[in-house]
């Protein structure tokens, strides 16, 4: 059966949509697409929001020099640090989404 997929986030340099069906997620972000389950997507979230949360003034802001591992052991994005905060706020912006969406379903 084809993912019937619901718009969490859709920017210039990516996306986050869910499946209506499976719950898996999609995350579009610069050259990179992931598919993750629930507990992989906040995994991931919890990650980024880490590593946005650091400092980076003192270093290239043109290096690509931040490592976000992704539940396929072996596969890792490398991220410059303006990159990592626009990233971090395409899931913030998706988060809001999902809170959104979960709070009309209570009225339903």
């Amino acid at each position: 059966m084809a993912c019937d997929f619901q718009s969490l986030y859709y920017g210039e340099e990516g996306y986050v949509v869910r499946c209506k069906q499976c719950g898996h997620y999609q995350v579009a972000f610069i050259s990179t697409m992931l598919t993750l389950n629930e507990a992989d997507f906040y995994i991931f979230c919890k990650q980024v929001k880490y590593k946005a949360l650091q400092s980076y003034s003192n270093v290239n802001q043109d290096s690509k020099m931040i490592m976000i591992a992704t539940p396929a052991p072996d596969v890792h994005l490398i991220l410059t640090p303006g990159e990592l905060t626009r990233l971090y706020k395409t899931l913030e912006e998706a988060d809001s989404e999902i809170k959104a969406q979960e709070l009309l379903c209570l009225f339903k």
